[in-house]
């Protein structure tokens, strides 16, 4: 028998039950691919990760993050939620004024900044430079898929863009908060959109808010991934920011900074803090951050051999 410890996160939030869960094993060690791929399915959380010892010495630990469909080359989820996990077991050893715990992923190296603010931790990942990958002129099924008008999104006079700080994501702007509320996702309308792009996941915003201390109000829906909706997604919001300097709807200067609001359509509000350095219009580095809440804890055991 294997017996491992797993350890349940809300990431992306302070209060419990906020934000976008995850299910870390803090020991991966000698589980093959097949066997995380089964577990992530059985724990059923958005991402599953499992830690596993470094390949490189520049880096504390390796991980690799499954979502209940398949495996993920990176995500900031993951990657803040296992940080955050380990320190509340008191194995990132802290410094002042902060402190850098490195990981691997497949994407390659990902520092997290972990720094007191009012009495908690913030989380901060630092993410590749944005890529501008094309904008997708398919206006009227991005609509269909979403379930609005083709005058909903057009009303912006802004693109819908592919946008990359380490994964493709699928930007929709929107112009008012009741039209995200009214989302009600296809799943055929997803198919149509993977069969020109690759994959229908699709991250809308808009820049009316609910709550006043925030700017961006987001919804991600990652059928492709076997995520109807995600509560947080660390990747879009590091995308956003470029996307919001690239079209000017955020203050010019040397730095930009964007504080967004995701998940409350689902019972689970998140706030993600996202930063950029500013040269000639565009986002050259991209850090996102947040907290997190410690929830839970157990113990799986299993036969390897028995698994189908």
């Amino acid at each position: 028998m294997v017996e491992r410890d797993f350890m349940l996160m809300d990431v992306f939030t302070r209060s419990p039950f906020g934000g976008s869960p995850l299910t870390l094993f803090p020991d991966g060690s000698g589980l093959d691919s097949n066997v995380m791929q089964i577990l992530a399915g059985e724990m059923g959380t958005p991402e599953t990760a499992f830690v596993v010892g470094a390949e490189e010495p520049c880096s504390q630990a390796r991980l690799r993050i499954f979502t209940p469909s398949g495996e993920v080359p990176q995500s900031g989820l993951s990657v803040i939620g296992a940080t955050c996990a380990l320190d509340s077991r008191g194995l990132v050893l802290r410094s002042e004024p902060e402190t850098t715990f490195t990981w691997q992923t497949e994407t390659g190296f990902h520092p997290v900044t972990l720094k007191a603010e009012n009495g908690d931790t913030l989380f901060s990942m630092s993410h590749e430079p944005a890529a501008f990958i094309g904008q997708y002129y398919q206006r009227g099924k991005v609509a269909r898929a979403l379930g609005l008008s083709e005058q909903d999104i057009a009303i912006t006079g802004m693109p819908c863009e592919i946008v990359s700080a380490g994964l493709p994501i699928h930007i929709v702007p929107l112009a008012l908060l009741e039209t995200v509320r009214r989302i009600k996702l296809s799943q055929a309308g997803a198919r149509e959109i993977v069969k020109d792009l690759g994959f229908g996941d699709i991250f809308v915003f808009t820049c009316e808010t609910v709550s006043e201390e925030v700017d961006v109000h987001c919804r991600m829906f990652a059928h492709d991934f076997g995520i109807p909706e995600d509560a947080a997604t660390g990747s879009a919001v590091g995308a956003l920011i470029a996307y919001m300097i690239k079209h000017r709807l955020v203050p010019a200067g040397k730095q930009a900074r964007i504080v967004c609001e995701q998940g409350l359509e689902m019972g689970r509000p998140s706030r993600l803090f996202v930063d950029a350095d500013v040269e000639a219009g565009k986002a050259v580095a991209i850090r996102v951050g947040g907290h997190c809440v410690h929830i839970g804890e157990g113990r799986i055991s299993f036969d390897p051999d028995d698994m189908s």
